[in-house]
Parts: structure tokens; C-alpha cells; sequence
């Protein structure tokens, strides 16, 4: 979505992200530009479930140890390290907002500040899967996890930002799986019925003066298990031909909320 996005001569003034979005957002945003998704679509390309989560041995060795979590969030933090080399989310050449959820009161709350692997960290927090994240604000410590758990799409946060004629790019590739044969795990389990729960939400309402550009993957699609990366090319045409297919009824404009 975003290559055809930015072929279209479309360059965002603001990028904001939950979870996966997130370090998509964070990647773009420390690396402006045609390069900068090139350079992403290649670490997507070069992905596996051992590269985010470590080897599957370590999750023994936390059942045991009765933590509150299968993975540790290292080898996660570290690879946040190696694509976003920005310290401070403050700091990323084209500004960022990440949205996690206050585990205590279940809201979202989008960050324009902090160290950009405890944001990513906490963002992508899966409750069971990676720890939960203790974040620093204004009112102290505070326990946050994954943004999905509030939100499919962080449109609160679109909501803060924007200004009137701002144009608001959604991009969703959200998917519940539809029968049995998607759910071929636990882990399956859990992020089918996390996504069901708040699929139907309602959404925030936009000033009439905002226009909302919907981009939504074709849900049809079999991409697999959680972490099956064998079809990212084919997700990546998917997402490309949505975008043409919406702009082509739609004239593009030369920067987005």
C-alpha cells in the first residue's frame, strides 16, 4: 500500500501505527522516501518467527518460570534497533504517533514521545505472547500492551491530529479468520477473537470537513498462520492493487494526514 501510495505522488505529513503499523510507521518515518519502502518491503521479505520472537525454546523456560508471557521482547527490541536507529520517537525525520493500549483502563493512548523500542515493544505487546510494557507519562508509570486490543485501526488518534481539509489515509489489512481451518494454533485462537471483539467498535466520527480514504486488503486472501511470511509478496500486490483501485475513483493530492 504504501509504494503505491507514494507512486502516486502521496507523501504523508503524519504517520500513525498500531502494533505491526507501528514499526511500519516508525521504519517510514526514519527513512523518508521511495528508498525507505523499498528498504521496509526487504526486511518484510527477509522476515521469520525466530527473527521477532527468538527460538521456541525459550518459551519452556518461561512457562516453567511462570511468567506472564511465552516470548521474551529482546530479540524484538533488538531488531527495532537495527530498523529504526532513531532513539526518540520525537526525533524521526517525519513525525509518528504509536498507539498502544492502557492495560488498567483498556482505552488507547497514542504517544508522540519516548524511547522508540519501549513504545514498539509495548505496541506489539500481544497479552500472553510478548510482556507487558511499563511506559512513563504525565501521571506516572503506566502498564500498556498491544494497540489491537482497543483498536483494529487507530483512528482516535487520526482523530486528534487532524486539521479541517485534511485528507486521512486508512490503511487496514485487519483479518478475521472466517473458518476452522485458519485456526491452526492457540496463538491463532487468540488473535481471531481479539480482532473479532473489537472489529465491531464504533469509530470515531470525523468533522465533515476531513475526507477518510479507506484502503482495505481483500480479506480472501489465505495468508496463513500468525507468523507465516511466505506470502508477503503476494500481500504486498494486494495491498498495491487496493490503492489503484481506490485512487483510480478517487484524484490523489500531494500530502496526507
Amino acid at each position: 500500500m504504501l509504494r503505491a501510495l507514494q507512486a502516486a505522488g502521496i507523501t504523508p505529513d503524519l504517520l500513525i501505527g498500531g502494533s505491526v503499523g507501528a514499526i511500519n510507521a516508525c521504519f517510514v518515518g526514519s527513512h523518508p522516501g521511495p528508498e525507505g519502502i523499498e528498504a521496509l518491503a526487504d526486511k518484510w521479505r527477509g522476515m521469520s518467527e525466530e527473527s521477532i520472537c527468538g527460538p521456541r525454546r525459550g518459551i519452556l523456560m518461561n512457562v516453567a518460570r511462570r511468567r506472564p508471557y511465552l516470548f521474551s521482547a529482546d530479540t524484538f527490541r533488538r531488531l527495532v534497533q537495527t530498523w529504526v536507529p532513531t532513539y526518540h520517537l520525537e526525533n524521526l525525520p517525519t513525525p509518528v504517533r504509536v498507539a498502544t493500549t492502557d492495560i488498567t483502563t483498556g482505552r488507547p493512548v497514542h504517544h508522540s514521545h519516548g524511547l522508540v523500542t519501549d513504545l514498539l515493544a509495548a505496541s506489539a505487546a500481544l497479552p500472553g505472547l510478548f510482556p507487558p510494557v511499563v511506559l512513563r507519562g504525565k501521571d506516572g508509570p503506566t502498564t500498556h500492551v498491544d494497540a489491537g486490543i482497543s483498536e483494529n485501526v487507530p483512528l482516535s488518534g487520526a482523530l486528534d491530529e487532524v486539521q479541517p481539509g485534511d485528507r486521512v489515509f486508512v490503511l487496514d489489512v485487519t483479518r478475521t479468520p472466517q473458518t476452522h481451518r485458519h485456526l491452526r494454533s492457540p496463538l491463532d485462537v487468540l488473535i481471531a477473537s481479539l480482532v473479532a471483539s473489537v472489529r465491531y467498535r464504533d469509530e470515531p466520527e470525523f468533522p465533515q470537513d476531513v475526507e477518510i480514504v479507506r484502503l482495505k486488503l481483500d480479506e480472501a486472501f489465505d495468508c496463513g498462520t500468525v507468523f507465516d511470511f511466505s506470502h508477503t509478496e503476494e500481500l504486498f500486490r494486494l495491498g498495491e492493487e487496493c490503492v489503484r483501485a481506490v485512487l483510480a475513483a478517487e484524484p490523489p493530492v500531494a500530502s496526507a494526514a
